[in-house]
């Protein structure tokens, strides 16, 4: 059985080739201003995920070295920034 990432991917992926596809058949400026948005958003949450992917450990050590609580629990030394 196929996990809610690997769905996620291929709808992200179905609507990006959708949305290429009819891109460039519309010839009305609103419509395609509409449709370019909706094209870029789609494949924003695409990269996003893919990074959320790539780069767990990295982006988790971002999240986290912000936050004072963390420190104070992850290591018994003082934090220096």
């Amino acid at each position: 059985m196929a996990s809610i990432d690997s769905f996620l991917h291929i709808i992200g992926i179905g609507l990006l080739l959708i949305l290429a596809i009819v891109l460039p058949l519309i010839d009305r400026p609103p419509t395609k201003r509409v449709l370019s948005k909706l094209f870029l958003t789609v494949l924003g949450f695409m990269l996003a995920h893919f990074a959320t992917h790539a780069l767990p450990n990295k982006l988790a050590g971002f999240i986290y070295s912000s936050q004072h609580a963390y420190h104070s629990l992850k290591a018994k030394t003082p934090h220096r920034t």
